[in-house]
């Protein structure tokens, strides 16, 4: 069941996750799939807005996996769809589609190493219009992630911890060996 403090309906991914084969599109994607992506582009946003995450990260993505990121979120928000609880009202839902447009330019323009600060205040304001507030202090005072980045992140190969998990054999997770 959700709860009102949950960032995630997992009551929702449940549902999504039963119907998902039975509504795969022609394409092959699904309502889970678009969510997943959706998931994993509010984590990028959210590593964009944090400039010490991101470029404390022991990789950086490439420009284009960047792009297809924000792809996924322009995605997303085209649908309409909403899958983050709101931490204020009213949220600016409205802004979110010219905010990732603009995002998407810069990272097209961008030449890494670095993060230029505008990416960083526009990704901050992609987040705002998702409904999201920063945190006490502001975002620069994130707390620090439970695991690097690099691990929950989506890469272009997939998402390492997820990958790493299922290397591992149940067995071994629960005995702890990796």
């Amino acid at each position: 069941m959700a709860h009102d403090d949950d960032i995630v309906d997992t009551d929702m991914i449940l549902q999504m996750a039963f119907e998902d084969a039975a509504k795969r599109r022609p394409d092959g994607s699904s309502a889970l799939s678009d969510f997943e992506q959706a998931a994993a582009a509010i984590l990028w946003v959210h590593a964009l807005a944090v400039p010490r995450l991101f470029l404390g990260m022991t990789r950086m993505p490439p420009r284009e996996h960047l792009l297809r990121i924000v792809d996924w979120y322009l995605a997303y928000v085209r649908r309409g769809k909403r899958h983050v609880s709101p931490e204020f009202s009213p949220v600016p839902y409205e802004e979110r589609e010219p905010l990732a447009m603009r995002l998407h330019a810069l990272i097209e323009a961008w030449s890494p190493p670095g993060l230029p600060a505008e990416i960083t205040e526009v990704a901050r304001a992609v987040l705002h219009a998702e409904g999201m507030l920063a945190p006490p202090g502001g975002w620069d005072n994130s707390p620090e992630p439970e695991m690097p980045p690099e691990e929950f992140l989506y890469w272009p190969e997939g998402v390492p911890a997820l990958l790493k998990s299922k290397r591992q054999g149940p067995g071994d997770r629960e005995r702890g060996h990796s």
